[in-house]
């Protein structure tokens, strides 16, 4: 029968020097776990396959239970520590939960977590979560633990919640308490005192000496195994298949519990800091060996059914003659809809993956957006740093239909160029006075010498390796902070770019006519070649792009929109997309009609007190400048 530590002399004391401190992260291949010497990272549930990152552990050495984990959870891991390695401490963190080491306490939820977007440095900085801190902490104590929680219902005790949880059964822990009472009654009592608290210890997280860990560990997988060999869970749930990761979070307090009360270890309690994001940064390879035609772009969930319609249209003019490596930059998109954009483009010689930005992008809090655009129009600036693999990419705006094969312009040389654009007819008619104050903002603020070659940056054919050379990326983020731009990273990429420009026909990048008005009263003012040039491209246009906020998924009368929905339509998307328009238009419909029946009942009010022909209806039409 396991025996109990009733106090610090108990636990053989450490010599002078540094304890070894292996705290063991949970995790899976795709999870970011930062580089201490005192985190050591392991795949749980490796048995089952799976890639297993470059020196992570893995749970399925030696004498293991990891192809339990299923029902085990974490649990296997700690299991393997237990009984494969040595340490001087044991601890156990899991791919989004730390402690945090620093004595401020911040704000937490009433589960007690502090929620960070990631587990990137500044935030590790934050919560002093590196090595030194670490030791000199940890080596003051017999066991750290985290602070306790609750639930957002008031009252609700740890044995209560287990019991009407939707994915737990109460006959689980139930069980386990009998074992407790049957087999360790010097705990039961406080076993039944800790479950009726209605806060607690979660997660199985902890840091414990030796001794300590190896007693609990003891005790803990002995009462789990017989669980599990009594209890049949074969018609549970998926997720109440997870009954021993759920019993070992209650097991887990009732033993921390049982020790703060009944001996002197010395214990330090730590915030739990959960970090919602923590996927690993990839090492983006160029997806063929040969003839790979790199293009990018950038896009959110909402956007998913049109990023679509521009995929399709690449594909349907790609040649097999070429590979076609599609990328596209993001925060959100959902896995269902990076699948469903896969099985739509994916081919042979056609590959389209994801890039998620958003642990890059946090650092960037300041970008300043206006009108319709999005965070995601800045995506394009990380691309140098993205991409160390890539020599030069193909970006493209994701409100853009392709009419030609995009392999065509990737073959473009920009040796001794940043990049390639087409000049902006629509900037130039601005510029020539649609906009009174454009002139000054390009002269004199943005400073732009020859504004009649600012480019239109919805297609950029980019040399990363010479933007690699002349700027780096933060420098590039810098100066996009460091002004409210008009035309935000258009302009920023124009005043870096200023005679490092290959200029490409019009036809790459037809902007439509927005609103009716961009030919006759915008492009019409610019100089005669410019608008000359832009007419031809609208003849033959080789990248339709539906510039503006106004777009032709929103009416079909839309400029070149026929060609727009004649790609949607072989989309998984087309439904969504038509059903969207729908709605708009019908919210349109009902504005306009509330306003002519809001006319109407005005109408008939001043009818009554203000008559036609009197002096007050006189002075109403004045007072209202109606003629």
């Amino acid at each position: 029968m396991t025996t109990y530590p009733t106090g610090a002399s108990e636990i053989n004391e450490m010599a002078n020097e540094t304890p070894n401190i292996k705290i063991y992260i949970s995790g899976h291949a795709d999870s970011y776990v930062p580089h201490l010497n005192t985190f050591y990272p392991i795949r749980v549930g490796a048995a089952s396959g799976g890639d297993v990152p470059d020196g992570w552990l893995r749970d399925d050495t030696g004498e293991n239970i990891s192809s339990k984990n299923e029902s085990y959870c974490e649990l296997t891991a700690q299991y393997w520590a237990w009984k494969n390695d040595s340490a001087d401490y044991y601890g156990f963190f899991h791919y989004r939960r730390y402690f945090s080491f620093s004595e401020q306490h911040f704000r937490a939820n009433p589960f007690g977590e502090v929620h960070e977007p990631f587990n990137d440095g500044e935030t590790l900085k934050k919560y002093k979560i590196d090595d030194a801190t670490i030791i000199d902490t940890v080596k003051k104590y017999d066991i750290v633990i985290p602070d306790e929680g609750g639930f957002s219902e008031k009252n609700l005790t740890l044995y209560r919640q287990y019991c009407i949880s939707t994915v737990q059964h109460a006959s689980d822990l139930d069980f386990v308490l009998d074992i407790i009472r049957r087999d360790y009654p010097q705990m039961y009592p406080y076993a039944k005192r800790y479950l009726n608290r209605t806060h607690g210890y979660f997660c199985n997280m902890f840091i414990m000496k030796r001794e300590l860990f190896c007693k609990y560990c003891e005790w803990l997988f002995d009462i789990l195994e017989k669980h599990e060999r009594a209890v049949d869970i074969s018609d549970y749930s998926k997720q109440a298949r997870r009954v021993h990761g759920y019993l070992a979070e209650r097991l887990c307090g009732i033993y921390l519990y049982y020790l703060e009360k009944t001996s002197d270890v010395k214990i330090l309690k730590l915030q739990r800091v959960y970090f919602e994001n923590t996927d690993r940064e990839q090492d983006i390879l160029p997806a063929f060996e040969k003839d790979n035609v790199a293009a990018v772009f950038s896009a959110n969930d909402l956007y998913a059914p049109y990023l679509s319609a521009l995929l399709q249209s690449v594909k349907e003019h790609s040649s097999a003659e070429h590979n076609y490596d599609l990328l596209v930059l993001h925060k959100d998109i959902s896995e269902t809809n990076r699948r469903k954009l896969q099985k739509q483009v994916c081919g042979e010689n056609i590959s389209l993956r994801f890039i998620n930005v958003k642990r890059r992008m946090t650092k960037y809090k300041n970008l300043p957006l206006r009108g319709h655009f999005r965070e995601e129009t800045y995506f394009r600036l990380l691309l140098p740093d993205l991409l160390p693999r890539y020599d030069k990419i193909l970006y493209l705006d994701s409100d853009m239909i392709v009419c030609e094969d995009i392999a065509e312009l990737y073959a473009e040389s920009v040796e001794n160029y940043l990049l390639a654009a087409c000049k902006d007819a629509d900037t130039a008619g601005l510029y020539n006075g649609y906009e009174p104050n454009k002139k000054n903002y390009m002269d004199n603020v943005l400073k732009i010498k020859k504004p009649y070659e600012y480019f239109q940056a919805g297609t950029i054919l980019f040399n990363l390796n010479m933007f690699r050379k002349n700027y780096t990326v933060e420098e590039v983020m810098r100066f996009a902070m460091s002004y409210p731009w008009e035309l935000l990273d258009q302009d920023v990429l124009n005043y870096l770019a200023q005679g490092k420009t290959k200029f490409i026909g019009m036809e790459w990048n037809v902007m439509v006519d927005w609103r009716g008005i961009r030919i006759k009263e915008i492009i019409g003012r610019a100089p005669h070649y410019l608008y000359d040039e832009y007419m031809r491209a609208r003849k033959a246009p080789k990248i339709i792009h539906y510039a503006g906020p106004a777009k032709p998924w929103h009416s079909p009368s839309f400029d070149f929109a026929d060609i727009f929905w004649d790609h949607a339509r072989r989309t998984p998307y087309y439904e969504t997309a038509l059903m969207r328009m729908m709605t708009l238009q019908t919210a349109n419909i009902k504005r306009k009609k509330k306003r002519s029946l809001l006319k109407t009942w005005a109408r008939s009010v001043a009818n009554v007190f203000f008559p036609v022909g009197t002096k007050r209806r006189n002075k109403l039409k004045k007072f209202l400048k109606i003629k």
